[in-house]
């Protein structure tokens, strides 16, 4: 993959994950996930494994090529 497919699929993640972290739709969501943890908080755990799985693919990937 090209330098800039890499810039690319990296700015459309990104941009997934800040829509995805603004999270409208989970408020007035209740319930528990595995019946202890509380849903908004289990889905920023999600997002905060989706977000460091990105940071991670870059720093070992693409980000480390000469250029």
């Amino acid at each position: 993959m090209s330098r800039r497919a890499h810039r690319i699929l990296f700015a459309a993640l990104a941009g997934v994950l800040v829509g995805l972290h603004l999270d409208v739709w989970n408020h007035g969501v209740g319930g528990l996930v595995f019946g202890w943890l509380p849903w908004d908080l289990a889905y920023h755990l999600a997002w905060m494994a989706a977000a460091a799985a990105l940071v991670w693919y870059m720093t070992l990937g693409p980000w480390t090529e000469d250029g």
